[in-house]
């Protein structure tokens, strides 16, 4: 029976993270994986779907078939080029198979043919999520895609029925649409991303109409019947259906036994603290199994957190961070920090300041001629301690940074206001802004602080 100083179950970002970081380190690591290397991201996530926006957006002289192979092609050039990669990587062992605990030190590793075990003197559990089902009468296995097999398509649907108005149905949505796909999305919430701040749903909302994709809002389905899906409000009936995408949400991957190793779990994840450690001392778990993240690279940054942490446990590492997110949508939506529906059960509403700065009145936004997309900050009153930001540009994913520094205590609105940015940039309607805050509070600063200390008595963990 091997034994090594950390195994870690799953090759995706948060795995591939702590196993790089931790044989750089001189340790000897398990790198347990019963799929593809790569995990959710390369294999069908981000890298593929990322493609084939940029595709859908920019290669016209390629036809739809062309992409959805290019897509493939590249995803997996991608995928041999980490396995191969990590099959060279010093201290490391790649191992291909399923995993699950036979105590807190030992797994029981599955493959066709065989068993084995090995002991770990610490155990990383990376094992990712998949997506929900979706149980519809009449609905045919061989017609239905969720994110596991929609990147395997070969040929365009000539109708695409997406399932589910959050970010991964948006962005199939923007792009099968682009391809030449009719479109049908079908969300439950009253509008799509939901999740996010009512401004944003509206401009995306409006960009999916524009292009042709037809909504579904407050809706869900009832039945699948002879190529036609049948809406449970107002009986709707979407007809000559080819394909249906179900994107209703994930599920973390906890079957591993998880009980003969004494964890502590739930159907949503598993508990862990500040650096990703569970109830068992000597187990960890980072990623979607985690119920503190939900992304690729919060997966990323956990993994690193706990690589400083099981190399170097006498060192600080701090609180975890808010996470950004962002949907790659046409334009872009990038989101730190709760709603401002979220912060008013905080907070008291007159704490919180809110600004809104439209893109169109930038220069950059003028000789683009943007229409749509806006920088929203909230912030507290007197202080400018940035608590949330959403922004929706083109490149809002790219934007977003500043922000989240903020977010994270970097810098206040104050600080924002006096920076200075390249001319003309669309990132110019952050500090515009944060100016707007600056000239509103200067001349209520006694009210403002009246009202803050306030509320720093009645709640002083706030």
């Amino acid at each position: 029976m091997d034994s090594f100083h950390t195994a870690v179950i799953g090759a995706g970002s948060g795995g591939i993270t702590v196993a790089v970081g931790l044989a750089g380190l001189g340790k000897k690591v398990a790198l347990i994986e019963r799929s593809h290397v790569g995990g959710d991201c390369t294999n069908v996530g981000c890298v593929p779907s990322k493609t084939l926006i940029h595709l859908a957006n920019h290669a016209k002289d390629l036809t739809p078939t062309e992409i959805l192979a290019k897509v493939r092609e590249r995803r997996d050039h991608l995928r041999d080029e980490e396995t191969e990669w990590l099959a060279k990587t010093k201290n490391i062992s790649l191992i291909r198979a399923d995993a699950k605990f036979l105590d807190k030190d030992t797994l029981e590793l599955s493959r066709s043919s065989s068993k084995e075990k090995l002991t770990a003197k610490h155990i990383v559990i990376a094992t990712g999520s998949s997506p929900k089902p979706l149980s519809l009468p009449g609905l045919a296995e061989s017609i239905t895609l969720t994110n596991e097999s929609l990147f395997d398509l070969e040929a365009l649907p000539k109708h695409l029925v997406i399932i589910g108005a959050g970010i991964i149905g948006i962005e199939m949505a923007f792009a099968f649409r682009k391809l030449g796909a009719e479109v049908s999305l079908i969300g439950r919430a009253s509008r799509v991303l939901s999740a996010l701040e009512p401004q944003a749903s509206a401009v995306i909302q409006k960009r999916l109409e524009a292009l042709g994709v037809k909504l579904y809002l407050s809706s869900q389905p009832e039945r699948f019947e002879n190529s036609t899906l049948i809406l449970k409000e107002e009986k709707a009936r979407l007809e000559q259906v080819e394909k249906v995408l179900v994107a209703v949400g994930r599920s973390p991957n906890l079957s591993l036994d998880l009980e003969k190793a004494g964890l502590a779990y739930s159907e949503q994840g598993i508990s862990t603290n500040t650096f990703g450690k569970t109830n068992v001392p000597n187990i960890y778990a980072i990623g979607d199994v985690n119920l503190n993240s939900a992304f690729t690279h919060s997966a990323n940054a956990q993994g690193r957190r706990l690589v400083q942490k099981i190399a170097f446990p006498f060192l600080p590492v701090g609180k975890e961070p808010i996470y950004p997110s962002a949907t790659f949508s046409d334009p872009e939506v990038a989101q730190v920090g709760p709603t401002l529906e979220a912060l008013k059960k905080r907070y008291k509403s007159d704490l919180i300041k809110t600004f809104q700065y439209d893109l169109k009145a930038t220069d950059r936004g003028y000789t683009s001629f943007l229409e749509d997309g806006f920088v929203l900050i909230h912030a507290m009153a007197l202080t400018g301690r940035v608590l949330s930001a959403t922004i929706v540009a083109p490149s809002a994913g790219e934007m977003i940074p500043l922000l989240t520094h903020a977010v994270n205590g970097g810098a206040s609105l104050y600080k924002l206001a006096n920076l200075v940015f390249p001319y003309p940039t669309l990132s110019e309607a952050i500090k515009k802004a944060a100016s707007n805050y600056v000239f509103e509070t200067l001349p209520n600063l006694v009210k403002d602080a009246r009202t803050y200390a306030l509320q720093r008595w009645q709640n002083p963990r706030h």
